[in-house]
């Protein structure tokens, strides 16, 4: 089991167990863990209302698919993933992970 940290979009930060490869990927996992309304795409990366900003780890993988091309729209925010493109694992384990409010996008 690994722990990670989770500040939801009211600012609440949460830490949470999960066991690696069992959810889909961060973005269900916060859906069904904190409730929060992410996600507008299904998991597709095609609108950004599942972006997360890293705040604390070590966490460091590639970004797939459409996932740059989004977050290009947004470059004003260090450290941002899309939430449906990080994958559940143990490379996770110990990390912080704000979730940003897309109505400050729109």
């Amino acid at each position: 089991m690994y722990n990670i940290h989770i500040e939801d979009s009211s600012g609440v930060l949460s830490t949470l167990t999960f066991e690696p490869n069992k959810t889909q990927n961060l973005m269900v996992f916060i859906v069904d863990a904190l409730a929060e309304d992410i996600g507008d795409c299904r998991g597709r990366a095609w609108c950004g209302t599942c972006m997360v900003q890293q705040l604390k780890g070590a966490f460091k993988s590639n970004k797939i698919g459409d996932e740059q091309t989004i977050l290009n729209k947004y470059s004003e925010y260090f450290n941002t993933r899309l939430a449906c493109q990080i994958f559940l694992n143990a490379d996770l384990h110990e990390t912080t992970w704000k979730v940003l409010d897309s109505r400050q996008f729109m």
